[in-house]
């Protein structure tokens, strides 16, 4: 799986190396520390993040002022740690004490029983005041908290907008199609929406989230194919990337585009549109050394059918794994990582946005995140792709989804016969499972 945020968040982590960064005390630092006693002090914890969440040492130091104990950070790979978090956890032994847990992990590494259920051993309200979380929960337990709070959510170039008469981004997809087709007619853009229609991960991301803007699901609680029938979410989202093609709207060379290609015409000012970027966007769109568009890019709402549409995140989170030696050490982490304050700090310090709705709020009120009131906006409209928890066949089935959807794109085969053959090795992903 990519990371996209990562690579997009290198801007940040350029400038964030010329600030020293500071976590105070103040607020509420002290006051929702859990463990912090005689009990955990002196105790050392391993900690197992990826490279985009590679906290600096000045902040990790006011956890241990805090409690007393210290943190070995180990980074690595994504996909290393996923790899080694499934050899530990089969084996049962001893990994580390804090891990980096995905969105797409729940399914699997929280039904093998590899991690701690966290809904009764945080800090009271923790969970209550985190965005983008329910994605880390199955069969009624919390598996992990959110500490990246990414999600999708779309953008437009409001020149080119402007340029074709267009005063206001659309909110739904009629609008949007009548835009598009007004800003090619206006010869603004010959090609005005950019999206990945390439046999990759960010194909079949994109048309998870067109599933969920159209009103629909792709599963059912039993994980039944939801996505078949012609008044569903999900055979309305393809056809609408179909049609994209067949209308002109996309490039013609859009089914050989990765998310990072597609994002690209957007950011050279090719395409007035993408529907599926992240909260950094505007990061990238803003800086001269990465985009042709300063100035005139914006967010917009995830369009829907009768106004802003549903999106879903991709939420990374920190879990505790069973095998942990020190748990009682590992929860205070996650309690200290979870305050505002230290979310704020992070935040400025290495771009992680805040999953905490009032961290989110007060960036927003300071001013400190680019195109924060349609974030904010765009947040209330969050769901997980999978409200019942990831399955462990997630990988398998969207490879499977990836390749499907650009051979519609593509021509090869129908938007019916497509998802006909997904809805089947869905049900046998399902049966195997």
């Amino acid at each position: 799986m990519t990371r996209r945020t990562f690579a997009r968040l290198a801007s940040l982590l350029a400038a964030a190396a010329m600030v020293a960064v500071a976590c105070t005390s103040g607020g509420n630092s002290t006051s929702t520390t859990a463990g912090a006693s005689p009990s955990i002090s002196g105790q050392t914890i391993t900690v197992l993040l990826p490279p985009w969440a590679n906290v600096p040492k000045d902040i990790l130091q006011t956890f241990t002022d805090q409690t007393g104990v210290n943190v070995d950070l180990q980074v690595t790979g994504w996909d290393a740690i996923r790899n080694k978090v499934a050899i530990a956890g089969a084996a049962n032994t001893p990994l580390a004490d804090v891990t980096e847990f995905d969105w797409s992990w729940t399914g699997q590494f929280g039904r093998a029983g590899w991690y701690l259920p966290l809904q009764d051993k945080l800090a009271p309200g923790v969970i209550d005041g985190l965005q983008n979380n329910g994605a880390f929960t199955v069969d009624d337990n919390q598996y992990a908290v959110c500490y990246s709070n990414d999600f999708r959510i779309s953008a437009n170039n409001t020149k080119m907008f402007s340029d074709a008469g267009i005063d206001t981004a659309p909110t739904t997809f009629d609008e949007l199609t009548a835009d598009l087709q007004q800003i090619k007619d206006a010869g603004v853009a010959e090609n005005p929406l950019t999206m990945p229609l390439s046999a990759t991960e960010g194909t079949a991301t994109l048309w998870y989230l067109l599933t969920l803007a159209y009103g629909g699901q792709l599963f059912d609680e039993n994980f039944q194919p939801a996505f078949t029938s012609p008044d569903s979410g999900g055979y309305q989202a393809l056809q609408f990337m179909v049609d994209a093609v067949d209308k002109g709207f996309v490039t013609p060379g859009a089914v050989s585009l990765t998310d990072t290609q597609s994002d690209n015409r957007y950011t050279s000012g090719s395409a007035a549109v993408t529907l599926s970027g992240g909260p950094d966007e505007m990061v990238v769109a803003n800086d001269p050394s990465q985009s042709k568009i300063v100035g005139d890019g914006a967010f917009m709402l995830v369009p829907g059918v009768d106004g802003p549409g549903a999106t879903f995140g991709l939420p990374e989170g920190l879990g505790v794994m069973s095998t942990s030696e020190h748990p009682d050490a590992a929860m205070a982490f996650l309690n200290w990582w979870e305050q505002q304050d230290t979310q704020l700090a992070l935040q400025k310090s290495i771009g992680l946005l805040p999953c905490s709705t009032a961290a989110v709020q007060t960036l927003v009120d300071q001013g400190k995140l680019v195109g924060g009131d349609t974030i904010n906006q765009q947040l209330q409209h969050v769901a997980p792709l999978f409200p019942q928890g990831a399955p462990p066949w997630y990988t398998d089935f969207s490879t499977k989804a990836a390749a499907l959807i650009n051979a519609a794109a593509s021509g090869d085969m129908s938007v019916q016969d497509a998802l006909n053959q997904l809805a089947s090795e869905a049900q046998t992903l399902q049966s195997e499972a």
